[in-house]
C-alpha cells in the first residue's frame, strides 16, 4: 500500500489546493453570501456554493483527468476511464454560512470505487486545514491527529445531523432516540464534514447520520480512516447517500 504513497500525496496536494481556493473565496464573501439560488423546505442553495464550486473544479480538472461528483454540478466526466473520482462539497453547512454561524467548510476527496483514498476538509472560519491519506495518516495544519480512546458510550460525545430527507415521523424520531440515547452527549454542528473532522481529532468520539449525501462525508471519511478510526456504512434509498457511522475502534456502531 505504501508503494502508492507518492501518488497519493500528489493527489492530496491537488485536493488541498482546490479546497483552499474555494475556502478563500467563501471566507471573503462571508456576511454577504449573495443570492439564494434555491430555498428548499429543509435546506438552502446559495450562489456562493456554485461560485466556490467553479473554483474548485477548475483546479481539480486542470490538474487531473479524473471524473468529479459534486453537490451542485452532479457528475462531471473526466478525460479518462478511471476507478478514481473526486467527490466535492464546495460548501458544507450552507444554512450556517447564510446565517453567519461559523460552522461550515469545504470538502474535497479522492475515492477509488467505494473507498476513500485522500481527503481535505477546510474550515475557512478557523483557518484549519484537515488532510488525510486514508492508508497513511491524518493531519490538522500539518500536525498528526488521532481518534479518541473513549471505550464507554456513556462517556462518549456523538455528532449527528438531520439531512433534508430525514424521517421526522413519530416512528422515525423514536428510532433516532433509540440509536443515540446511550451516548453521554449529542452534538449537531450542521456540517457533516466538520463533524467527521472533529472525530478524527478526538474532540468528539463518533459520528452517526442516516441518509447523508456522499459529498457531505467523503472527505471526512478519509480523515477518520487516516486518524485510525473505524467506519461502518449501509446503503440508502436516497440518491448519492448512505447511512454512516464513524468513530474509534473501541466504540460499537448502532444498528445501520
Amino acid at each position: 500500500m505504501r508503494g502508492d504513497e507518492p501518488a497519493w500525496r500528489a493527489w492530496l496536494g491537488l485536493a488541498e489546493q482546490a479546497a483552499t481556493e474555494g475556502g478563500k473565496y467563501l471566507a471573503g464573501t462571508a456576511g454577504a453570501p449573495g443570492a439564494v439560488a434555491a430555498d428548499l423546505d429543509r435546506d438552502v442553495k446559495l450562489e456562493a456554493d456554485r461560485l466556490a464550486e467553479e473554483l474548485i473544479l477548475r483546479v481539480l480538472t486542470g490538474g487531473s483527468e479524473f471524473p468529479v461528483l459534486s453537490e451542485e454540478r452532479g457528475a462531471v466526466p473526466g478525460r479518462c476511464e478511471s476507478a478514481l473520482r473526486w467527490i466535492v462539497d464546495p460548501l458544507d453547512g450552507s444554512v450556517n454560512y447564510l446565517r453567519g454561524i461559523p460552522l461550515c467548510c469545504v470538502s474535497v476527496a479522492l475515492w477509488s470505487g467505494d473507498d476513500p483514498l485522500v481527503g481535505v476538509v477546510y474550515d475557512f472560519n478557523r483557518g484549519e486545514v484537515f488532510t488525510a491519506v486514508a492508508a497513511l495518516g491524518a493531519w490538522r495544519n500539518g500536525v498528526p491527529i488521532r481518534v479518541s480512546e473513549t471505550t464507554d458510550p456513556s462517556r462518549a460525545v456523538l455528532c449527528t445531523g438531520f439531512p433534508a430527507s430525514t424521517d421526522f415521523s413519530e416512528d422515525g424520531v423514536a428510532r433516532f432516540a433509540r440509536d443515540v440515547r446511550r451516548y453521554r452527549k449529542i452534538r449537531v454542528f450542521g456540517s457533516a464534514a466538520l463533524s467527521l473532522a472533529h472525530v478524527a481529532t478526538g474532540q468528539v468520539d463518533a459520528y452517526y447520520e442516516r441518509d447523508i449525501r456522499l459529498w457531505d462525508v467523503a472527505g471526512g471519511m478519509a480523515l477518520v480512516a487516516g486518524a485510525g478510526g473505524r467506519i461502518a456504512r449501509a446503503g440508502s434509498a436516497v440518491s448519492n447517500a448512505l447511512t454512516l457511522y464513524a468513530g474509534n475502534a473501541a466504540l460499537s456502531a448502532p444498528e445501520l
